[in-house]
């Protein structure tokens, strides 16, 4: 008769080989986190770059390259509007329901050839009622004031961000700080300041 009791050995073997299962999967997340944040960073960096509409056109050109010919979502709206919209999210992560589902999405909005504006939108939540999102927005107009305006009716969870191209750099670093390592974050963040830190002080009418 056969003894089909397992050995210690055997289970030791099992044991390291479960180990080793797990190490490389840690190791694979912790890759895929480092890379998700630095290329929402790298995205958003370059959104902060653009001052101009060829500046924008070279930026798309190159993201374009970079990520695919489908990077970029193209649209048409009324008022002869031509949008750009490009994501990048954690959706491989969340799915695992220890991150949150976090989206940065980076947009031009192009009219008759001219830059109109340009955007970024970090949203971040499983349900409508725990989102929270921070949408900035600069536009090229050439009669805009050179203010930042935050919308705070829905603080501390949503905030919107406004300004004009004429603000001072060290304003559009700061409006543009987007807190790109939420996409990576367990539990993810859950207000808009933690997803643009210092948000509620940008606002330059701010007695």
């Amino acid at each position: 008769m056969k003894n089909n009791l397992v050995g210690p050995k055997t289970i030791q073997q099992a044991l390291a080989m479960s180990a080793a299962v797990l190490g490389l999967i840690a190791l694979g997340l912790v890759g895929y986190s480092i890379h998700l944040e630095k290329s929402a960073k790298d995205l958003v960096d370059s959104v902060r770059q653009v001052h101009s509409t060829e500046d924008a056109e070279r930026m798309i050109e190159s993201w374009g390259k970079r990520s695919g010919k489908h990077f970029w979502q193209e649209s048409d709206h009324l008022g002869g509007e031509h949008n750009f919209d490009a994501q990048i999210d954690n959706t491989p992560l969340s799915r695992l329901h220890v991150w949150e589902p976090t989206v940065v999405t980076a947009g031009f909005t192009m009219r008759g050839h001219e830059l109109r504006s340009a955007v970024v939108i970090m949203t971040t939540g499983r349900r409508p009622d725990t989102t929270s999102s921070v949408w900035v927005q600069e536009w090229f107009e050439p009669d805009s004031l050179n203010r930042i305006h935050v919308v705070a009716k829905d603080k501390p969870w949503k905030a919107t961000v406004e300004f004009t191209t004429g603000i001072a750099e060290s304003q559009r670093q700061k409006a543009f700080a987007l807190n790109t390592s939420c996409l990576a974050r367990l539990g993810g963040c859950k207000s808009a300041d933690e997803l643009l830190p210092g948000v509620w002080h940008l606002d330059t009418n701010q007695p």
